[in-house]
This record gives structure tokens, sequence and C-alpha cells, in this order.
């Protein structure tokens, strides 16, 4: 039987490398477009507060969810108007302005992945999102509050997206390599508990299914499905990691998430790099009024009362644009 799993370790996950294995992980990369490298996050306390962050943000946008009543997790409570429900995601203003997305961007492990990858020191991180699956089987639900009494039921419901495979590089308009993509694994994943899959090596057809697919499927959008009846859609593998692992692919590959069917939820920080344009003085500044958007905006400080605030490393400044690759120079703004 074919393993829906992508080159398996003895333990059922995919092949991972440690950051030390430069030569290796990079060989991987560029053959088939992915790599898993594993510890990049060590801390399991980082991880940890990393996810009551999500939490407490969830919180901000339905105080009636508790991470400990299931039945708050419901259609009704969730913010699936978000993206929450189709893909997993979370978003929401405090992608850039609280402490933990910070913390895990920051992180010289990671910082350092996407140096190797895009073969460059200088870079600016993107300000992508949180993503969560919520349980679909399984699922403990409080049945009676004097004695405790629980019931185990099944909510197909909340199910994510099934059979998403996407790019989100559109190969009409860019047919060659542009960029990476990343997440930050916080949970463990397998074939039952959601996570990430995508079609191994494709980044060297890319171009060729451009062409050959012009005609019946161009587009102009940025987000480009993989049209259902094509025969790629048999070769998806499934890409199992272990908390603290992070997952980058080249953008060519045709990627997506697969639903949670199990029992505990499936939770990522999507993490992305590119080269800063620091002579750009418009992106610039839209990028640090970003990060110090609770000074900007009262409605979003009040909001996010409790929260602390990101306190940014030296690396931590570059990536932002807060400080310049070149100069190593504090950049001056209004917020100095």
């Amino acid at each position: 039987m074919t393993s829906i799993t992508a080159f398996p370790d003895s333990n059922g996950y995919t092949q991972s490398f440690s950051i030390e294995e430069t030569a290796e992980l990079l060989k991987f990369f560029e053959e088939y477009g992915f790599v898993v490298v594993r510890n990049i996050i060590e801390s399991e306390s980082q991880i940890e507060e990393t996810i009551d962050e999500i939490w407490s943000l969830l919180r901000v946008l339905n105080p009636k969810i508790d991470k400990y009543d299931s039945s708050t997790w419901d259609n009704k409570y969730w913010p699936i108007q978000m993206g929450l429900k189709d893909g997993g995601f979370i978003s929401h203003m405090a992608d850039v302005a609280t402490k933990m997305c910070w913390e895990n961007r920051q992180h010289p492990n990671v910082v350092r992945l996407f140096q190797i990858l895009l073969k460059q020191d200088e870079l600016w991180v993107k300000f992508d999102r949180y993503g969560m699956m919520r349980p679909t089987k399984g699922i403990s639900f409080k049945q009676n509050e004097t004695d405790g009494s629980i019931i185990v039921e099944d909510r197909p419901e909340w199910r994510s997206k099934p059979n998403w495979l996407h790019w989100d590089q559109n190969p009409w308009r860019y047919p060659d390599f542009i960029g990476i993509q990343g997440l930050l694994a916080l949970s463990n994943t397998n074939s039952n508990t959601g996570g990430f899959h995508c079609v191994p090596g494709f980044t060297h057809r890319f171009k060729q299914w451009s062409i050959d697919n012009e005609n019946k499927h161009k587009c102009r959008g940025g987000v480009v499905n993989v049209p259902e009846d094509d025969p790629i859609r048999n070769e998806i593998k499934q890409i199992h990691v272990r908390k603290g692992s992070f997952i980058v692919w080249d953008s060519r590959l045709p990627h997506g998430n697969f639903p949670n069917e199990n029992d505990q939820f499936r939770i990522v920080q999507y993490i992305t790099f590119e080269p800063p344009k620091e002579a750009d003085n418009y992106e610039l500044t839209h990028r640090i009024n970003a990060f110090h958007m609770r000074m900007l905006s009262s409605e979003a400080d009040e909001q996010l009362i409790g929260f602390p605030e990101p306190q940014l490393t030296e690396l931590g400044e570059k990536i932002v644009g807060l400080r310049s690759w070149t100069t190593n120079e504090r950049v001056k703004s209004d917020f100095e």
C-alpha cells in the first residue's frame, strides 16, 4: 500500500533535518520543493505560551469562546467568517501586535532557515497569521454541570475544506521561482489531525503545467486552485511533523491543508520572509505603522488590554524594518 505520508521516518513523521544540516536540507528542498526542519523551536514553554496567546486572541474575537468548554467551539461562537472554518486560519489585527507571534518570527533558527533557503542574509518578515483547526471526532462535551458527566460526540460540520490544493503564485503571471512560504507547527500532526499536504517535486513541472493548461484554466487571481479533475491530485502527500518543527515550501508547489479527523486541535503559525525594500519609503512606513498598531489605534489597544507587547531583539528590528540591515542603525520614524 502506498503511504499517504511523504518520506516517512521510523516513527511515521515526514523525514526532517536539523538546522545545522545545511547542505542536506537545501538539497532536499531543491529536489522536492519543501523541507521539514525539526526542533526549530525547542522550548516547550514558548510553544505553550504561543498557544495560550492564540486562545486569548480568539476570546477577543468572541468572549464566549473557552479553551476548556467544547460547547463554545461551535459555529455560532467560532469566528468562521474570518477563515477559521474553511482554511483553518485566524485573521486578526493582533497578528502584528502581540508578544509571542514576534518571539517566534524573530527566533534565530527561524530567520536562519529562510536565509539558507533564499541564499541571502537580509530579509523582511511578512505579517502572516495563526492557524487552528478544531477537532471533529470524539469530542468530550459536558453533559451535567452538577455531577461532571460528559458525553462524547462528533462534529463533522467543524471540518475545514476537504481536498484543498492550490498555489499562492499564479503560474501564468509568475512561471518561475519568486519565493517560499512556511509554517511553524505548534502541535504534532498525523493522518488524523489535519495538517499540511502538497505534491512533492512539482516545482520542476510548474512552468510546463502553466503552458499545458493555459487555454482551459488561465486566470488572473493571486490564488489558483488546482482543478478538481487534474491528475496531479493523485500525487498528494501529507506532511506529518512534531510540534516545534518548521515546514517550508516553494510557492510553485501545489499545497493546502487536509481536514482534522481527530479529538485534538491542529495549531500552526504561518511565517514567511522576503528580500527587504529599505529604499521603498512607502513600504517601510507601512510596515513600521503596522507594527505600532496599538499606538496608532485606540480601539486596537483597548481590545488588547492585558496582552504583553512585543519585545524585539536587534534581529527582530531588522526583520520588521525598524533597523537597517545595511547600516545596522535604527530607522528614524514617528515612534522614535
